[in-house]
């Protein structure tokens, strides 16, 4: 296996799809990104009324409906219904999960739709592994999220290759698309700061390594910012990955 840190070594198919909500973000389309639709569990539960519970179909289509204009996947961001706890909870949850699932897949065909990896398929217990299972039969490809805590990259090869492996062996031949944050996360020391070139370059190597596509991600509380230089590796990336040269 290639250290992470190394170029790729030959070109293939990876998009780098474009889900950043940034105060001033130019269009990154030029560049070659691809916007992609987020459906947050906002939309679905309004101030989080009857959160978990089923939608009507005909509400939920319409929510579809206004966002599956970019020509990218639908991430349906759904994060407090794990599959995890009693029996009772988690198949619950997994009916609602797989539902919402297969309702955007009919609304949007075409599109790969796959959820957040937060608490649906990714970081299962063991004991409820066979619930993630049977929700990945619902998706089309797996969106974990391999956002930013500390410096250690050792740790952050280490778990981009563990939620790799653990997506690829729920769904077998689907694929795999990191979420990725130039931001350090919230609670963290770093917390908001953007991460230096060097850091983001080799998360970016590391996922061309271990995914099959990656989503940029960014709040919309927080101006675009491209003075760490995460943003010109990025465009490197690019380049480098289609073959044109750095």
């Amino acid at each position: 296996m290639p250290s992470p840190s190394a170029q790729p070594a030959q070109k293939r198919s990876f998009p780098v799809y474009d889900n950043m909500s940034y105060i001033g973000k130019p269009d990154t389309k030029p560049y070659g990104l691809i916007p992609s639709n987020i459906i947050a569990e906002g939309r679905i539960w309004p101030h989080g009324q009857n959160y978990g519970v089923l939608p009507s179909r005909s509400s939920f289509d319409a929510i579809v409906a206004a966002n599956m204009s970019s020509p990218g996947p639908i991430v349906l961001d759904i994060e407090k219904l794990p599959l995890k706890g009693s029996p009772d909870i988690v198949s619950q949850h997994l009916q609602v999960l797989a539902t919402l699932a297969d309702w955007t897949r009919a609304d949007a065909p075409g599109k790969a739709v796959g959820y957040y990896g937060y608490n649906t398929l990714t970081g299962v217990p063991p004991e409820d592994r066979t619930y993630a299972q049977q929700l990945a039969r619902h998706v089309d490809a797996f969106f974990p999220s391999m956002y930013t805590f500390d410096d250690n990259h050792g740790a952050w090869a280490t778990r981009a290759a563990n939620e790799a492996a653990e997506d690829r062996s729920l769904g077998p031949g689907k694929p795999v698309f990191f979420y990725l944050w130039p931001q350090y996360h919230d609670g963290t020391p770093n917390q908001f700061q953007y991460i230096d070139a060097a850091y983001w370059r080799f998360q970016l190597s590391t996922a061309y390594r271990d995914a099959d596509g990656i989503v940029l991600w960014g709040p919309s509380r927080f101006h675009w910012d491209e003075s760490s230089g995460w943003w010109a590796a990025t465009l490197a990336f690019i380049r480098q990955i289609s073959g044109a040269g750095i």
